[in-house]
């Protein structure tokens, strides 16, 4: 059968929405969720998939964007395809067309309904302000990448409308964000609502150094590397997660993602089989950050790496401090099970 395998960690990103990327998925086994904004309301929506069903067709095979972000919510495996496997596939097995059909299908008449309701409005002052709202969700979600899209969408189509003066404040905002000029101006969706009157112009915020230069772009680049990871591509997303660490780029707001960057690193150097400097990047999250939600992942790793190296003892005595810890988490079941494993 054509294609790649690829197993996938619960947690892990798949693609991002905004992505280019010309591979198609065929759920194995697990739970992959697709995460969208509704074209009615902004607000996100959910679509599980499930085994046998195809996901990232139509952005592969029209070379667009990515629409939605892939999320791993269960340990998962893919056929991941290129475009001409797929075709390929299609063309050998009459009960993967009928399923791909209907699949797809199914996602066309969710579109047409959206499309439909959306072209519904009685005026065309109502559109604008769906697709202005639109960019102001992406902009309070600190989507930049996607929030630039639509307000670049907003005065293609509406150059003369009546949030041009605040698309256009918002996206020059939201491309200083992207450059880590700038905080991304989130504060200005918190002004006037979106209902046909502009409101007025704000000033824009000062240049701040301190808060880190790149700072605001912490989380794509973050998130950039977990996806690297996912994809076992463990030596690049280490190199980046590294990078991260040591670049000074995570100022004031961003603090939250230096113990997750250090634990990230030492998965990282752990699937690399660098087993002694996996568990000193674990030792560093577990002295720095005490109390940080990856602690007990941490112990847990440092154990199996132990075990890897046949030093039974040693890796019997992380099992034992993940399950001594509280709150009980569903890393214990895995202790315990490999506790069991070592006598």
């Amino acid at each position: 059968m054509p294609g790649t395998l690829r197993n996938y960690k619960t947690g892990s990103v798949i693609y991002f929405q905004g992505d280019i990327g010309d591979n198609i998925y065929v759920l194995k086994s697990g739970v992959v969720s697709l995460m969208y904004p509704s074209i009615e309301t902004g607000e996100e929506v959910r679509e599980n998939i499930r085994n046998g069903e195809f996901f990232g067709v139509k952005s592969a095979l029209a070379k667009r964007p990515r629409e939605e972000t892939a999320v791993v919510l269960k340990d998962a495996q893919a056929l991941v395809l290129t475009n001409d496997e797929f075709e390929f596939l299609l063309t050998k097995n009459v009960k993967i067309i009928t399923n791909f059909l209907r699949v797809f299908s199914n996602q066309l008449r969710k579109v047409g309904k959206l499309v439909h309701s959306f072209l519904d409005h009685e005026e065309v002052g109502d559109n604008q302000a769906e697709l202005f709202k639109i960019g102001e969700y992406y902009l309070k979600k600190h989507n930049y990448k996607q929030a630039q899209y639509v307000y670049n969408t907003y005065l293609k189509h509406y150059p003369s409308g009546t949030f041009v003066p605040q698309a256009k404040e918002r996206l020059e905002a939201v491309n200083d964000a992207l450059e880590g000029k700038g905080s991304g101006y989130t504060s200005m969706t918190e002004e006037k609502p979106a209902t046909g009157e502009p409101s007025p112009p704000s000033q824009k915020p000062k240049d701040t150094k301190e808060e880190g230069k790149e700072g605001v772009d912490i989380a794509t680049k973050y998130y950039d590397a977990i996806s690297l990871f996912s994809q076992e591509r463990y030596e690049e997303a280490y190199k980046l997660f590294k990078a991260l660490r040591s670049s000074g780029s995570i100022g004031e707001g961003a603090e939250e993602y230096v113990p997750k960057i250090e634990y990230e690193i030492g998965r990282c150097l752990m699937a690399m089989k660098e087993y002694k400097e996996a568990v000193i990047a674990f030792t560093n999250l577990i002295k720095n950050y005490p109390k940080d939600e990856n602690v007990k992942d941490a112990l847990f790793n440092i154990g199996l790496v132990y075990k890897m190296q046949g030093n039974k003892e040693k890796a019997a005595s992380f099992f034992q401090k993940v399950l001594k810890m509280l709150p009980e988490s569903p890393i214990d079941r895995k202790a315990k099970k490999e506790l069991a494993s070592l006598n």
